[in-house]
């Protein structure tokens, strides 16, 4: 029945009511500048009437549910273009630090280096027996070997560098998958009632996937639970409501200093190897450079040092030194491996080229110290067409090469704008359905504040009312 008491209540849930509202709306004020975060609102429902002598009294109102302004199908879509993002950036930022490696900035260059040798070369053949030019021969060939053994030495170090990083990024993403496996059970455990929803876990479990998926190839959806079902490479399921597969590494079987993936399911029953299954991602983007960019790369630099090395020691043996070394021929210049393998980190001046001057061969003949023959036999290498499958000589196999890399860090730079501008745009759309209004939410407050005002004054009044009906009494 209805009555003073009932009013009396109706206006106590008023409070109760815009006392949430006020709730909500400070909570979306704390965190407006948090990223991920979506607005929440207060939904408000009209309670069914009362029925009073053959007439229905309005029953006030309660809070029907507390909801997060949000749109699956933009959140789907951004996390799609962050695994893009996430490969375009890893790539472009791999890539520029390797293309350091060829900087002339920093370093002089293996072309450079080789340019050098054959001029001081082409000083000799006009001056065979100058000890001086010949000593500047024995460093610019030193120089030489060591711009080729710095590049390979250098594009090994970011190969581990890149390795480490690898092991990283597995770690981390490991950690945010058992953090998302733990919010499954909080949001199912908080989602009891009609109405109830876990709004900051669920925005807290969706940043966590937007971070995993930078890091690698995902594809997820959720159960009837509101739990989180996540899919990685190869279809490998990461989490299942409360369990979260690992990520780990294992050494590769054809070079035991770098890493494999794998992912092993929670019972640690089935481990699959999935480093060439990968498909977006950061992890992706390393796994490429470290096991198909820089290969590559370090096999140009063997191939230039090999032909280098063994077409000037192919004539260099035919010629003659001076001194005691002018009736003997079949010396090398350069120690180098028989095979293109490693070429570039075992390039070297031979030690008897180290130990003596005399020792390099200028003439054609014996016993012909002003002869410069030979040496222009050398001096002719560096025009010649040595690598015939590119039809090209030393000078421009380098440069060719070297202009690959800088196309392909152009083009992995320009990949990175392209998905930083859609993460962008798509950051601008969610935040336009999720984002926090400071004026907005100033306003609610004050409707909230007003509401709370009207709602006492309803309680003071009922007060007063009851207060009048007992005095009737005495």
């Amino acid at each position: 029945m209805a009555g003073l008491f009932h009013t009396l209540t109706v206006g106590s849930e008023a409070l109760l009511t815009t006392r949430q509202g006020v709730d909500t709306a400070g909570h979306n004020i704390a965190n407006a500048q948090v990223e991920g975060y979506s607005r929440q609102t207060v939904n408000i429902r009209q309670n069914d009437p009362l029925e009073t002598h053959g007439v229905l009294i309005g029953n006030g109102a309660s809070i029907a549910s507390v909801t997060r302004s949000h749109d699956q199908f933009v959140e789907n879509q951004l996390n799609a273009t962050h695994q893009d993002s996430g490969r375009a950036a890893a790539r472009a930022d791999a890539l520029k630090t390797i293309e350091r490696v060829f900087s002339p900035l920093l370093n002089a260059s293996v072309s450079d280096e080789v340019t050098k040798f054959f001029n001081t070369i082409q000083n000799l053949s006009n001056f065979p027996t100058d000890e001086t030019i010949r000593t500047t021969v024995v460093e610019a060939g030193r120089d030489v070997s060591t711009a080729f053994r710095r590049v390979d030495t250098d594009l090994r170090d970011n190969r581990t560098i890149i390795n480490d990083r690898i092991f990283d990024l597995v770690t981390n993403v490991n950690d945010q998958l058992q953090e998302i496996a733990k919010l499954n059970v909080k949001i199912q455990t908080s989602e009891t009632g009609m109405g109830t929803f876990a709004n900051d876990l669920r925005d807290q479990r969706e940043r966590l996937l937007r971070e995993v998926s930078k890091q690698v190839e995902i594809k997820y959806y959720e159960d009837q639970y509101g739990m989180l079902c996540v899919r990685g490479p190869d279809q490998v399921t990461l989490v299942e409501r409360n369990n979260a597969a690992k990520f780990g590494v294992q050494r590769n079987f054809d070079n035991d200093s770098l890493f494999d993936v794998t992912i092993t399911d929670w019972d640690d029953h089935t481990t699959r190897n999935v480093t060439r299954r990968m498909d977006g991602g950061a992890l992706e983007a390393f796994i490429r450079i470290r096991d198909d960019d820089i290969p590559t790369l370090l096999e140009k630099n063997n191939e230039m040092a090999y032909r280098f090395a063994h077409e000037v020691n192919g004539v260099h043996r035919s010629g003659f030194g001076i001194g005691e070394f002018s009736e003997s021929t079949g010396r090398d210049f350069f120690k180098i491996t028989d095979s293109i393998d490693n070429a570039a980190a075992s390039i070297d001046i031979e030690d008897i080229i180290a130990a003596s001057t005399h020792s390099i061969a200028a003439a054609s003949t014996a016993l012909a110290p002003g002869d410069n023959v030979n040496l222009n036999a050398i001096i002719k290498l560096k025009d010649a067409r040595i690598f015939t499958k590119d039809g090209v000589n030393l000078v421009e196999f380098y440069a060719q090469y070297t202009a690959n890399l800088g196309m392909e860090t152009q083009r992995a730079d320009h990949a990175k704008q392209s998905a930083d501008i859609l993460v962008e745009d798509l950051v601008k759309r969610r935040e336009s359905i999720s984002g926090v209004s400071l004026d907005e939410e100033a306003t609610n407050m004050m409707k909230w504040q007003a509401n709370f005002t009207a709602s006492s004054k309803v309680i003071t009044t009922i007060d007063e009312m009851l207060d009048t009906v007992l005095s009737m009494k005495r």
